[in-house]
């Protein structure tokens, strides 16, 4: 009679974790933020709130030691889990052997196109734990991922999820918030407690739903110069808007101009940048764009 098979190490215990990580010789390190979970009840949540009904591909990133990428094997029609970390590599073989297509990677220099294909585009489910160390650029790394995505979450700090839900006219808004709130519909879908992570980090996370807005409400040519306007207009936010743009160098323009460009956009340049919504930024850039293209060379 054949012995079965042992179990894989669960990576959502904390006695089983740290036999691994002693295993493996690996520490780690708060510097990168390598916190891990090992709350199974959150996981569960995370996958669940990327609604999976069975046909649709995920990719993980960040899959540290395995918590999510196995429930995501059992929802998902295939999973791609990438990590930076290569004894984190090692160890997610063990955790999650052959259910996952794991891959050493950084988010910040991976080519979408070249990982994610044609084939399911639009269709990707996206779960992403992005560590406060690079949460801004990973950010607007996976705004990239607009055209493969039908749903995204992230789990982030918690001040950063309050920043990037923040609405108008709130004092959590920022340049941030408008540029992805310009692309996704965003929710917050559940707070989760340091105690959910070992080692426990100093504060706590929360989960976010993120949903492509389709169409597409701006024009890819018109992204850098969407960036220069969120920039400008954030860059002295206790500055009025027509103080804040005639002041960016981004914009080069004079406080005559840019009192103008606002009056065209139905703006009134007494306000400040974080009483905008998506509209008037989208309105805004238009403006901007059209202003330049009409200057002499």
């Amino acid at each position: 009679m054949s012995q079965q098979a042992p179990s894989p190490p669960d990576p959502l215990s904390p006695a089983q974790l740290r036999e691994l990580f002693h295993r493996h010789q690996f520490r780690p390190r708060r510097s990168l933020g390598q916190t891990f979970l090992i709350d199974g009840n959150i996981a569960r949540k995370i996958v669940a709130a990327a609604e999976f009904t069975g046909r649709e591909p995920a990719l993980e990133i960040g899959a540290g030691a395995g918590a999510v990428t196995g429930p995501l094997a059992d929802a998902a029609s295939r999973v791609v889990a990438i990590e930076i970390d290569p004894t984190l590599i090692a160890i997610l073989r063990q955790t999650v052997g052959r259910r996952a297509h794991i891959l050493q990677a950084d988010v910040l220099n991976v080519d979408w196109a070249d990982l994610l294909g044609s084939q399911d585009k639009g269709r990707w489910r996206v779960v992403a734990n992005l560590p406060y160390a690079i949460t801004g650029p990973a950010l607007l790394r996976l705004t990239e991922l607009w055209e493969w995505v039908d749903r995204l979450v992230i789990m982030v700090q918690d001040e950063v999820a309050q920043r990037l839900a923040a609405s108008p006219g709130t004092r959590a808004r920022g340049g941030i918030s408008v540029r992805l709130q310009l692309l996704f519909d965003v929710a917050r879908v559940a707070r989760v407690a340091r105690t959910c992570f070992w080692p426990r980090p100093r504060v706590d996370s929360a989960i976010l739903l993120l949903k492509p807005r389709r169409p597409r409400p701006l024009p890819p040519e018109l992204d850098s110069t969407l960036r220069r306007v969120v920039r400008a207009a954030f860059a002295a936010r206790r500055k009025t808007l027509g103080n804040a743009l005639a002041a960016s160098p981004d914009l080069a323009i004079s406080k005559h101009d840019a009192i103008s460009l606002l009056s065209h956009c139905g703006i009134d340049h007494t306000r400040r940048a974080e009483e905008l919504d998506e509209t008037d930024f989208l309105r805004l850039t238009a403006a901007v764009a059209a202003r330049e293209q009409e200057r002499p060379a």
